[in-house]
């Protein structure tokens, strides 16, 4: 005889498989590391780290004046530009995909949003 799944582990199968999608879509981990505040950050040595609002929730980068504030020596593959994320007029370093950069999987190709000066930015999808 089969019993029916109650509705706690309902919540809870469905609740995993969420987590999992959106861990999975993250892209890389080490790219957009969660954070509550600047101090949860590991930034490149040399720079200011900075915890980003996104949604109230956060992810590390660190804070820059111009694109040669980005260029540090970060071990991966991205060129990273200067610029403000949506509302926030504050500058962060993000990685590129202006021109013909591309960006990795779990990773689309967006505009920080951060007025006229907006740049294109590989960010989780």
């Amino acid at each position: 005889m089969r019993t029916r799944p109650t509705r706690r582990v309902r919540w809870l199968a469905a609740t995993g498989w969420g987590a999992l999608m959106v861990i999975a879509a993250c892209g890389d981990d080490d790219l957009y590391a969660a954070c509550d505040s600047a101090a949860d950050c590991s930034p490149p040595p040399e720079t200011e780290a900075a915890c980003v609002d996104k949604g109230g929730e956060g992810f590390c980068s660190w804070f820059c004046s111009d694109d040669g504030d980005c260029d540090v020596d970060v071990d991966d593959d991205y060129h990273y530009v200067c610029a403000s994320f949506e509302e926030n007029p504050d500058m962060y370093c993000f990685p590129s995909c202006e021109g013909d950069a591309g960006c990795p999987g779990g990773m689309e190709c967006r505009s920080t949003g951060g007025g006229v000066d907006n740049r294109k930015i590989c960010f989780p999808s």
